[in-house]
């Protein structure tokens, strides 16, 4: 008895279509993304305001503490889709994709 131990395994392809969706997805989440850090840099410029005043070591700390939270912030809000927009940008992208397939027929 003879058994083929190996398993042939194709590469995953992806469509053009499929890879220009993804790359659309991104850049909306991208896009979702410097939305979200402008408006935590601006809800959080208050909190951060005593320390915007110090110099020395103690205010370049404060600095980098302020951009790691405005990052993290703003970073977990567009991965998480929280604020809306990578979803608005999509269907006003999507539409327009449909119409124009609609055209070509």
């Amino acid at each position: 008895m003879n058994v083929d131990n190996t398993i042939s395994l194709t590469p995953a392809v992806v469509s053009a279509t499929r890879h220009e969706e993804i790359r659309k997805e991104q850049t909306a989440v991208q896009f979702e993304e410097l939305f979200a850090r402008h408006l935590v840099t601006e809800m959080t410029k208050n909190n951060f305001s005593m320390t915007d005043n110090m110099s020395g070591v103690g205010g370049s700390s404060a600095s980098m503490y302020r951009e790691f939270v405005t990052d993290a912030l703003s970073t977990t809000l567009a991965a998480q889709r929280k604020l809306g927009m990578a979803d608005m940008i999509m269907q006003h992208w999507t539409p327009a994709q449909q119409d124009s397939n609609s055209d070509e027929s």
